[in-house]
């Protein structure tokens, strides 16, 4: 199940699943579940010459995090049949990349 977690978090990040870890805990019969993982944002130098780029990525990290939270929920749930009462987020890295221009 912890694998599942961390696979789950890791698309909604955008990020590598051995990045992310996950901690499961019964609460009350159901699942309650806290992860830890890096998020992938958008450039700064890209925001300033795109702004409408921040959007399209998501929103802020705050407004990232809070759907993926639901995400996590949603997903855990309909591929374990666990019933998921709360999910927990705490980024703990930003990866900027730098994105390639389109020849």
């Amino acid at each position: 199940m912890e694998a599942v977690v961390r696979a789950v978090t890791a698309e909604a990040f955008g990020v590598a699943a051995k990045a992310v870890q996950a901690d499961l805990a019964d609460d009350g019969g159901r699942l309650a579940l806290s992860v830890r993982t890096p998020i992938r944002l958008v450039s700064i130098d890209r925001l300033q010459h795109e702004p409408s780029a921040l959007q399209r990525s998501g929103g802020s990290v705050l407004e990232r995090a809070a759907a993926a939270e639901r995400t996590i929920a949603d997903r855990v749930s309909d591929i374990t049949g666990t019933d998921v009462q709360q999910v927990g987020v705490r980024i703990t890295a930003a990866d900027v990349t730098r994105e390639r221009r389109v020849r």
